[in-house]
């Protein structure tokens, strides 16, 4: 298969202007603010690139906390693959405040879904992940500091 040059021009360009945009920065370099999404026009395609956490912030425990009586939700902000038949696990546990209410975010068929894990200081759950990209995200209930992977 032959890629004519102007093509080839183009997505080195595109891949350029995301990596710049993105900050990109060597692997031992400190984090800086939040990178936001980029988006750049490839012919008539869209690509849309969006960083995600590297990778060793995407291992062992997160802090977050939560709001009373309202639903706050939580992302690891980092891309977890899938694969037919993966399911994916959650764990917490709360060191500051009351039990906490979660839902966690699984994957039926490319589609989210949010699964009921109940209540409680602490808990665990395994859900669907399919063959997908994507974070891992809460949804947490009740007055709460805790500890999430």
């Amino acid at each position: 298969m032959k890629i004519s040059n102007k093509i080839t021009t183009g997505m080195v360009s595109v891949v350029s202007l995301a990596a710049l945009a993105a900050g990109a920065a060597p692997a031992g370099a400190a984090p800086s603010a939040a990178p936001q999404a980029v988006a750049a026009k490839a012919g008539s395609a869209q690509v849309v690139m969006a960083p995600m956490a590297a990778s060793g912030s995407c291992t062992g425990w997160k802090k977050a906390g939560s709001l009373p009586l309202k639903w706050s939700k939580v992302s690891d902000n980092c891309g977890h693959f899938g694969k037919p038949g993966l399911k994916m696990g959650y764990t917490w546990k709360v060191y500051k405040g009351s039990a906490i209410c979660v839902k966690v975010r699984g994957f039926v068929n490319g589609k989210d879904k949010w699964y009921d894990a109940g209540c409680g200081k602490s808990g665990a759950i395994k859900v669907p992940w399919g063959n997908v990209l994507a974070a891992k995200e809460m949804k947490v209930k009740n007055a709460a500091l805790f500890d999430w992977k």
